[in-house]
């Protein structure tokens, strides 16, 4: 008798597999807002208007924030212990080139300028 999984019993554990995925994995990520481009480990330095602080909300946090707001283009979440000991959240009105650095997570708004570059070039 073998256990191996038939084909029909194959697709359905697949099926399976990927509906965990997108159901409880990437969820959280595309649930901040689904006009928001998250970017793990990246710093977007420059542009701030407003600093909030995140408390221990985390970086979907600065992400609806921006996306509720209509002079954000981008933003970026600092790990506690960088700033001071809370998170914070730093919403901007243009898009800065981006950094790679541990301490953060940046997202760029959809339709905003191109990341880098200044709104009106």
């Amino acid at each position: 008798m073998s256990h191996s999984l038939s084909p029909n019993r194959w697709h359905y554990a697949v099926a399976a597999a990927a509906y965990f995925f997108v159901a409880v994995i990437a969820a959280p990520v595309f649930a901040a807002s689904p006009s928001v481009f998250v970017e793990q480990g990246t710093n977007r330095p420059g542009a701030d208007y407003k600093v909030l602080s995140a408390g221990s909300e985390g970086p979907q946090y600065c992400a609806s924030a921006c996306f509720a707001d209509t002079q954000c283009r981008a933003w970026t979440y600092v790990r506690a212990g960088n700033e001071g000991p809370e998170a914070q959240c730093h919403l901007k009105l243009d898009v800065p080139h981006a950094q790679a650095t541990p301490c953060c997570i940046s997202g760029v708004t959809v339709g905003s300028s191109m990341p880098g570059r200044t709104r009106g070039y």
